[in-house]
């Protein structure tokens, strides 16, 4: 029984490492949106965006930088797909990739800004 158990925790321990390093996601961009620089995939800032419904967040998860203006020019509290007002449980986050750590900083004060300067850096 204490086999089965030690066991067990061996694999449980197994797949929770797998499933994090499965969370790790890759950044939606090639192009720094500071510097124009290429990517470091090491330097990235999640971000999350709020929307009204289902729908807008698989419309988005589809194709992110899509969007990106769109989102940039959001109102507050606002879905930046429909324009109705944002559902607490209805999210989606991306990863921003940046070239050096100052970049970085410099997308997590403002990450909806430079989310939106994507498709310009590309």
């Amino acid at each position: 029984m204490k086999k089965l158990f030690q066991y067990s925790l061996v694999a449980v321990c197994a797949m929770a490492f797998a499933g994090s390093s499965a969370l790790a996601a890759d950044p939606v961009n090639d192009k720094c949106p500071v510097s124009g620089k290429d990517v470091d995939a090491s330097k990235t800032v999640d971000y999350t965006q709020k929307f009204c419904c289902e729908k807008c967040v698989a419309k988005f998860e589809k194709d992110p930088t899509a969007y990106a203006e769109k989102v940039a020019a959001a109102d507050e509290g606002k879905c930046p797909i429909s324009g109705k007002d944002v559902a607490a449980d209805q999210s989606a986050t991306v990863t921003i990739g940046a070239c050096c750590s100052k970049c970085v900083k410099k997308i997590s004060a403002e990450p909806a800004k430079f989310f939106g300067e994507l498709q310009k850096a590309s």
